[in-house]
């Protein structure tokens, strides 16, 4: 097992067994401390400004053989805490760590655990628009809807099965697993990355970036996260686990505090 977690710069946090950092565009990040990097063998490294994470998952896929094989990010990890959906995974998190102040990442017998239930760990889907919006409008607000446009007519081109798991998906509400984090088995991430991939590659073809700022030229990634969650709609045979993700950033008391009282629309004065 190996929960590969990517990383664009040298970062310090105590990782648990079976955590691998992954420096992602090698081709052009400095590796100061000997981490695994995106750029041996089969690899897209080049491309990472363009496919951010995906650069990782693209050498996962081409270059490991692990059984068992998860992402992680640097500041981001799936928290091993089960939280009531009443309250909501993020909200609830906050309040575990004002109570209890600490938190760590799910650990290799944990996840592993998850999976001899589940064939998929996916982060706590989060809805930020508070059913105001669809996660198409919510795409649209943020980047650029010709690049959903070109997807679509990717899907219909290479898996039109999947076409309808596309419209449901972006046409119901802005909910939806983020960060493009996992954890499953080997031969579950080969088809979803074949199936991504695909997809991916073939809207690269259409699309124009020459207008595109340092943030909106991070396309892939973001269409990426919604494909996610399209791939999951199609497959309701699968049975997901969802697992809360924290940010290494967010761990103090003040910096809980401030996210609690945001997210319950208090003005935090302190």
């Amino acid at each position: 097992m190996t929960i590969y977690v990517i990383a664009h710069k040298m970062f310090d946090y105590d990782l648990p067994k079976g955590y691998q950092p992954l420096l992602v565009g090698a081709e052009f990040n400095a590796n100061q401390r000997g981490y695994q990097v995106d750029n041996t063998g089969e690899n897209i490294s080049s491309q990472n400004k363009e496919f951010n994470e995906l650069t990782g998952l693209y050498w996962m896929w081409k270059n490991t053989s692990d059984e068992y094989i998860g992402l992680s990010h640097y500041r981001r990890y799936f928290s091993p805490h089960s939280f009531g959906r009443r309250i909501g995974g993020r909200n609830a998190m906050y309040l575990w760590l004002l109570l209890v102040g600490k938190t760590r990442p799910a650990t290799e017998k944990e996840l592993q655990g998850m999976l001899s239930q589940h064939e998929w760990v996916v982060a706590y889907p989060e809805d930020d628009a508070k059913g105001k919006e669809t996660l198409k409008e919510q795409y649209v607000r943020g980047h650029y809807e010709v690049d959903l446009k070109h997807t679509r007519e990717a899907i219909e081109k290479l898996y039109p099965e999947y076409l309808s798991a596309f419209d449901r998906t972006m046409d119901g509400p802005a909910v939806m697993a983020p960060y493009n984090m996992f954890y499953t088995r080997r031969q579950q991430m080969d088809r979803y990355c074949q199936w991504l991939f695909d997809i991916l590659f073939e809207v690269q073809k259409h699309t124009d970036m020459t207008n595109y700022d340092t943030y909106q030229r991070r396309l892939y990634g973001f269409l990426a996260e919604r494909l996610l969650n399209v791939y999951l709609n199609y497959h309701q045979e699968f049975k997901v686990k969802y697992l809360t993700v924290f940010n290494t950033g967010d761990l103090t008391r003040r910096a809980v505090i401030r996210h609690l009282t945001n997210r319950l629309g208090i003005t935090d004065k302190n």
